[in-house]
């Protein structure tokens, strides 16, 4: 959903006379929806997961994680691809508070720029990209670019929202600014946090476009 309010990021310029531009990357999985809960959600119903079954999550990789039903990663994408053809990513539960946060930050000329890595399984394409597109507007959330790549780190922004530690870890290794969306499974990286989409999460994040915290 293209917001209705939209003007140009453009923030001006820097002492050193460069263009400024707002511009967020924003993760989708783990960040926006939350991905855990659709995926052993499916399982249940297609009988592969007990209805009381809540797998650890202080493991970011399923395969390594207790309590899931797939110990290979093959076994993993198998799961995924068929969730993946019944809509897992048309109708994945929205992280509280999501699509009012970012509303919040477009009406503030903020570029919100989706960048995910969902096209990691082939042969679905056409059914992953429309169903993301279709779960944002139902969702209404603003973004103004939906980008799908896992080379997350040759993307420049003025700051990234990620919760996968591979993903943070790539990213500040190429100097990135990069915000952590609290995981019991990331709480061992440092650096800026957030566990919420809230009034101060977003006051957090305006003000760090503004001055990177040292």
């Amino acid at each position: 959903m293209v917001p209705s309010k939209y003007k140009s990021p453009h923030a001006g310029v820097d002492s050193a006379g460069t263009d400024v531009y707002r511009v967020l990357d924003l993760d989708l999985d783990g960040v926006c929806a939350d991905y855990t809960e659709a995926m052993r959600q499916w399982l249940v119903r297609a009988g592969r997961m007990a209805a009381d079954t809540f797998p650890d999550m202080t493991r970011y990789e399923m395969t390594l994680a207790t309590g899931w039903p797939f110990s290979t990663v093959d076994e993993y994408k198998q799961a995924h691809k068929e969730a993946e053809a019944d809509h897992l990513y048309a109708t994945m539960p929205v992280i509280n508070g999501v699509p009012e946060a970012l509303q919040r930050l477009a009406d503030a000329h903020v570029y919100i720029r989706v960048v995910t890595h969902r096209l990691f399984v082939s042969g679905q394409h056409q059914i992953v990209v429309s169903d993301t597109a279709k779960w944002l507007d139902d969702n209404h959330i603003p973004y103004m670019s939906l980008c799908f790549t896992g080379l997350k780190d040759t993307m420049h922004a003025s700051i990234h929202i990620d919760d996968s530690p591979a993903n943070i870890r790539a990213l500040r290794q190429a100097g990135e600014h990069v915000v952590v969306f609290d995981q019991p499974y990331n709480r061992d990286l440092d650096g800026p946090r957030m566990s919420a989409w809230d009034e101060t999460s977003v006051s957090k994040l305006m003000a760090w476009m503004n001055r990177w915290p040292e």
